[in-house]
């Protein structure tokens, strides 16, 4: 059973002012609180069982006591309390710092997950408090692929071990890849186990992956009909296409005659204009909920989004499920899996002082919020594409690593998994796919695509 922080402690506001002088002095005083509480190279996201050291800035207290030159006042000390996820607290080194007048703290960390610190000045300076995250180390295979291509911006894998990047299919690093599109302009590519459906140049191609060679089983010209436009979002079955774009849902089915058919168009209904929510301005996300039923997600306003249901008809098209309403999902859409989605809501409030990132789940025919992470401790979401395909959120870590959230059955709260350190100089990597992690170098002539797998389903 879960120990929770005291009531006292969770309350508690900084008061950065305060100090032990008489309440009577005739002095005004002025408090200037330095922007970063917490002096380190990067976000506070340590590896766990590791040591962590960081120091915290404080509050100066001036007072102006009618006199030409204002009188600066600083703590000389500081005592400090560290409690792990459960609301223990675990034992904690405080050292002065003489030379920068700061407090030093040392810890190590036992447990995955947000840790709160409270740091009390004297005499002056007051109380800091913070969150802490301990993240796990990356799970997944610890020796990368390294494909000879530039670095992709959509990557992908059949279940027989076909790399799928930018429209160029590649078996293994020795294989000659095989260019499924113009060089110019790569195509849309969307993989089903051994599927692979193709969208570009003015056509839609279905391929199977028979283990030796990708066997084209279909082919549809898309002049016969309505034009896909900016691609934002597609679900891919063996046998289904379903295809957004910044307008309409389209549909396109792989008949029992072996025949490519598209159904018409259905116009769906983002905002006027539409609100962007990455850095490749998506304005949709599509998500199944069963067989004969998707979901349309997109922004309401520059905060919020909402998921709203589009049934299959007798025409083969889906249409707006309007007996069913959509649902709110509070915060911007940050990431998307299958059957998955995840928002980041960064007002700031009384009620929720920090911002927070929400993973939400199909469940009952629409997505329900499942787990929650507090991104206190200066946590920010990386900015990435999501027209791109699968995504999950990322956040920057210490000795410019990134971490990524792990969700758990047993627990509301999300934790952080370290992401392999040699991808992230620059931290221009993508977690475009649940089931790996890819970086590397872009020069067109001499780039490579480095690929660190998952080993295990992700949650």
């Amino acid at each position: 059973m879960k120990t929770p922080l005291p009531l006292a402690l969770a309350g508690l506001l900084a008061c950065a002012g305060c100090s032990d002088g008489s309440p009577d002095t005739p002095c005004s005083q002025n408090v200037a609180v330095p922007q970063e509480a917490v002096q380190r190279s990067g976000t506070l996201v340590f590896p766990v069982d590791s040591v962590v050291e960081f120091r915290v800035n404080v509050a100066e207290l001036t007072q102006d006591c009618d006199t030409d030159a204002p009188i600066p006042q600083w703590p000389t000390s500081a005592t400090a309390q560290v409690f792990d996820p459960e609301g223990l607290p675990i034992p904690v080194e405080v050292a002065w710092d003489v030379m920068n007048a700061v407090p030093r703290l040392t810890f190590t960390p036992t447990s995955v997950g947000r840790h709160h610190a409270l740091v009390a000045f004297t005499p002056v300076g007051g109380i800091r408090q913070f969150g802490i995250h301990m993240a796990s180390p990356w799970s997944g295979s610890p020796t990368p692929v390294t494909l000879p291509l530039p670095r992709c911006a959509q990557l992908d894998r059949t279940r027989r071990g076909l790399w799928l990047c930018d429209g160029v299919a590649l078996r293994d690093a020795a294989a000659a890849p095989l260019r499924l599109g113009s060089a110019t302009s790569p195509p849309d590519v969307a993989v089903s186990g051994n599927v692979v459906w193709v969208l570009g140049d003015g056509r839609l191609r279905r391929y199977v992956d028979t283990g030796t060679e990708l066997a084209l089983t279909g082919s549809l010209l898309l002049s016969t009909t309505e034009t896909v436009k900016v691609i934002q979002s597609r679900l891919a079955s063996e046998n289904e296409l379903v295809v957004m774009d910044n307008l309409s849902l389209h549909r396109f089915v792989f008949t029992d005659t072996g025949v490519l058919e598209a159904t018409p168009p259905t116009r769906w209904a983002p905002t006027s204009p539409p609100l962007t929510f990455s850095v490749d301005n998506a304005v949709g996300l599509l998500v199944r909920t069963s067989p004969d039923q998707v979901l349309t997600v997109s922004m309401t306003n520059p905060s919020d989004s909402e998921a709203c249901p589009y049934s299959l008809q007798s025409n083969g098209s889906y249409a707006r499920a309007t007996a069913t309403p959509c649902t709110p999902l509070r915060g911007r859409p940050v990431g998307l899996e299958e059957g998955v989605v995840w928002t980041h809501a960064e007002v700031r409030s009384q009620v929720a002082p920090s911002p927070v990132l929400r993973r939400w789940e199909v469940s009952g025919g629409k997505l329900v919020e499942q787990s929650s992470l507090v991104m206190d401790g200066r946590l920010t979401v990386l900015p990435t594409p999501l027209r791109t395909g699968l995504t999950v959120p990322s956040f920057p870590a210490e000795l410019d690593q990134v971490a990524v959230p792990r969700s758990s059955p047993q627990r509301a709260t999300l934790t952080l998994e370290l992401t392999p350190s040699t991808l992230l100089r620059t931290r221009e990597n993508r977690l475009t796919h649940p089931g790996f992690h890819w970086g590397g170098d872009s020069r067109p002539s001499t780039g490579t695509t480095i690929v660190y797998e998952q080993t295990r389903p992700h949650p």
